[in-house]
């Protein structure tokens, strides 16, 4: 059994394919009627751009709470799949009933790892590189079929990482296996630092040249920033782009037609924004910001797009609320 700590959007969609391809999966959510939607209704996961939709029913099943969970999961695999800002809590409570389980990190940020190994011996982490939105308590919309990078923490392999590995590609995702999984996690990062301008600059303004390069200069500043402090982030396999085949792509974005995304899949900037809970994506401007301050590098771009995602949700104002030319920094 694989139980599945969080059922957010990445935790259904994860646990609802590894279930159609033949595991059995446990859900383990904070809230009671999350847990009787997915036992009694299952997962669905529809994919908006194929207009394909999966019902998983089969090898199904949820409880509210870790304490419930943790004489099932003994010292069987978990992947925690809640907000970062909880990791150091869960990792607490989960080790009471079950101090023996395997955990695997699939959480945005770069120290997540590091928190689940203060409490268990055998920790994965993983990069999750796919667009999900929850749509209701047992229902997600996942984008394509999505590519996941694992590896041993805090670094090497591991028999418990391929035999995940393995897992994953049978469930259909493109899957990569690291050595080093924090230059994977800080690549995912520098990527993410995309993720607050997406959520807050008004539809209209996605074509525009002002919304393409506040994107843009927020991965360069990235580069410079890790090359400073001497942090490796890059792909495993190559499958990934690199920051500077990053910083290509989005500075092409306009002519190629891709600046904007026309399906209804949002980023977890943007349903903070308009639904509340905390953003994440402060904490990876944070990052750079510290970073910089460190090895006396300049940042701007990333200190106003905080300034702005942060001001946004004190505000309330919702996403998608800023003109793209009002976050660029001259």
């Amino acid at each position: 059994m694989i139980a599945v700590l969080g059922a957010g959007a990445v935790g259904l969609t994860v646990g609802g394919r590894l279930a159609n391809a033949g595991r059995s999966v446990l859900f383990v959510t904070r809230r009671p009627e999350a847990a009787a939607a997915i036992a009694r209704d299952g997962v669905l996961i529809e994919d908006p751009a194929a207009g394909s939709a999966l019902r998983v029913r089969a090898g199904v099943d949820a409880v509210c709470g870790i304490d419930a969970a943790g004489p099932r999961i003994a010292d069987g695999l978990v992947l925690v799949c809640v907000r970062a800002t909880d990791t150091r809590a869960v990792a607490t409570e989960l080790a009471r009933g079950a101090p023996r389980a395997v955990v695997a990190s699939l959480q945005n940020d770069v120290d997540n790892a590091a928190a689940l190994a203060e409490r268990f011996a055998r920790v994965i982490g993983c990069v999750v590189r796919q667009t999900f939105t929850r749509t209701s308590d047992a229902s997600v919309l996942a984008l394509g079929n999505g590519r996941i990078v694992i590896g041993a923490f805090p670094m090497g392999r591991s028999a418990e990482a391929d035999r995940l590995a393995a897992d994953l590609r049978a469930a259909g995702w493109d899957v990569g296996v690291s050595e080093r999984i924090a230059a994977d996690q800080w690549l995912k990062l520098a990527v993410n630092l995309m993720s607050a301008p997406n959520a807050l600059v008004v539809r209209d303004d996605h074509e525009t040249q002002s919304f393409v390069d506040v994107k843009v200069r927020l991965l360069e500043e990235a580069r410079t920033v890790l090359a400073a402090a001497g942090i490796e982030a890059s792909s495993c396999d190559g499958r990934d782009r690199s920051l500077e085949e990053e910083i290509a792509f989005q500075r092409a974005a306009l002519a190629r037609g891709t600046s904007a995304r026309r399906l209804p899949l949002y980023n977890q900037v943007w349903s903070a924004l308009r639904h509340g809970g905390p953003l994440e994506a402060d904490t990876y401007h944070r990052r750079i910001l510290d970073l910089a301050a460190r090895h006396g590098v300049d940042a701007p771009q990333n200190a106003r797009v905080l300034a702005a995602v942060c001001e946004t949700n004190a505000s309330r104002r919702g996403p998608e609320c800023l003109r793209a030319r009002d976050l660029l920094v001259r």
